[in-house]
């Protein structure tokens, strides 16, 4: 994949409303415009806060979940492999990205390694393999011998050249405003401007487009800003509408219809009594681990666990696409070795990374191969094929656990900075926030599934996640007799 990739666009234009009405484009755009519902929000918020456009008005407060991350220090992270996996968060669709013209994801192929003594003295080691190069052996020792696994030993291929990776029909696309998709026909695009009050094409001008790179990381972030997307970003207008509206929190009900229990964990919340904003939030790491997940969801999960199109209306439309191969149908999955308690609240699996086979040869500086299945005619050159599987490169001292250290303590701000107590100033942050302290109400506050949800959706669309996200859990004081 090469960022240089371009793709051609055929705009159709109201000049008149400065807007795009529909587009016409290739599978190989179709294909990538799919594959951001497969980004992980932590690399959506890299990308868009590296673009000119975006750097200030898109995601709200959302980037600074990835912003904590980057600054904490590695003594806070259970293991090593914790704030790299946090900061360059993978997609389980990774290996088919790789296969597009454009790959927005653009992150380095995925890596395997083993701890080099394995080879020498395996008894004393575990079978098992890491994606991270920090990841400990039960002998002790860095895994960090990378053993070559090729491509075709990665996943099953979906798609083929002709008819593109995530597509299910060899065609031009009609694309519009609100993306929706549908395969090219004359019916189609005579049903699109019927739709919209044209009848002919006298008020409309086509337009030649080149698409690259940063143009589709515009189009990214105009998901987040507005319903008219090809319109604000290919027409540069200024269309930054985001919804501050917040709608009731989700209840989450099972197939049964019955609501889930609400009740998680428990967090201290200080509230200015003035406004009723919360300013902080006081927890411990299980709440931490809850909020860092969401830099790992791709974007359509992020967008059902949202369930409304007050902030991911167009995402909705593309997900919804009748264009999508079956094979494509969702993209809620993310690696394994991304999977603790806290993100298990969210009812959704994590793609299984599968258990492969290894040849040790006789000789140690020999040649040595992870495959699903080795071709058992590589022991004529003398070893064994041994069964290794995935190592979490989260834990430490065998047990299973999240990204962040057990029993410490952190301090949230209503805009998502997350501190740990241990490396700041208290009184420096109380300072900082110039309220007397009679002013300040405490409240211990449960926090849900459903308590999550709202935080994210808040993050996305405005600085007081924690405030638009929390505020209907907080117990009202009774008024003080005179």
């Amino acid at each position: 994949m090469a960022k240089s990739a371009k793709f051609s666009l055929k705009l159709l234009i109201d000049e008149k409303r400065n807007k795009v009405v529909l587009a016409e484009a290739d599978q190989d755009f179709v294909d990538v415009l799919i594959s951001l519902l497969a980004l992980p929000m932590g690399i959506i918020a890299r990308l868009l806060e590296n673009h000119k456009d975006f750097q200030t008005v898109v995601l709200g407060c959302y980037k600074n979940l990835k912003r904590s991350v980057a600054d904490m220090g590695m003594e806070h992270f259970e293991t090593q492999a914790c704030k790299s996996m946090l900061l360059n968060p993978k997609s389980s669709e990774e290996i088919h990205c790789r296969r597009l013209k454009l790959n927005m994801g653009d992150t380095d192929a995925t890596k395997f390694f083993m701890c080099p003594k394995f080879f020498k003295n395996g008894d004393s080691c575990s079978n098992l393999y890491s994606n991270f190069n920090t990841s400990r052996c039960s002998c002790g020792g860095l895994m960090n011998y990378q053993i070559p696994v090729s491509e075709d030993q990665l996943g099953e291929v979906i798609g083929d050249s002709a008819d593109g990776v995530f597509v299910s029909c060899r065609s031009s696309f009609i694309v519009t405003d609100d993306l929706k998709v549908t395969p090219n026909s004359i019916g189609g695009i005579m049903k699109v401007l019927n739709n919209q009050g044209y009848h002919g094409f006298s008020d409309l001008q086509e337009t030649l487009l080149d698409v690259g790179f940063e143009e589709v990381v515009t189009l990214l972030g105009c998901l987040f800003t507005t319903e008219t997307p090809l319109t604000c970003a290919f027409l540069k207008k200024p269309c930054v509408t985001r919804m501050l509206k917040m709608l009731s929190p989700p209840v989450a009900k099972t197939k049964t219809g019955r609501v889930e229990p609400s009740s998680v964990y428990s967090v201290k919340v200080y509230v200015r009594k003035v406004d009723r904003e919360i300013l902080f939030a006081e927890c411990n790491e299980d709440f931490i681990d809850s909020l860092l997940s969401f830099l790992i969801f791709p974007l359509e999960l992020a967008c059902s666990l949202c369930n409304d199109n007050t902030i991911f209306g167009c995402v909705g439309n593309l997900c919804r696409s009748p264009c999508r191969r079956a094979s494509a149908s969702n993209f809620y999955q993310y690696p394994y070795y991304y999977k603790c308690s806290h993100n298990e609240l969210f009812n959704h699996h994590t793609w299984l990374s599968p258990v492969y086979e290894c040849f040790v040869p006789s000789n140690s500086w020999d040649f040595k191969v992870l495959a699903r299945q080795i071709k058992r005619s590589l022991l004529s050159k003398g070893g064994k094929i041994v069964k290794v599987f995935p190592n979490n490169p989260k834990v430490m001292s065998g047990t299973s656990s999240g990204f962040m250290k057990k029993n410490t303590k952190f301090i949230v701000s209503n805009d998502l900075v997350i501190t740990p107590i241990n490396s700041s100033s208290t009184i420096g942050l109380l300072k900082n926030l110039h309220v007397d302290f009679g002013d300040l109400e405490e409240h211990q506050i449960s926090i849900s599934r459903e308590a999550l949800i709202s935080i994210l959706r808040a993050s996305l669309i405005s600085s007081s996640a924690l405030t638009n996200g929390l505020s209907n859990l907080l117990l009202k004081k009774p008024k003080q007799e005179t």
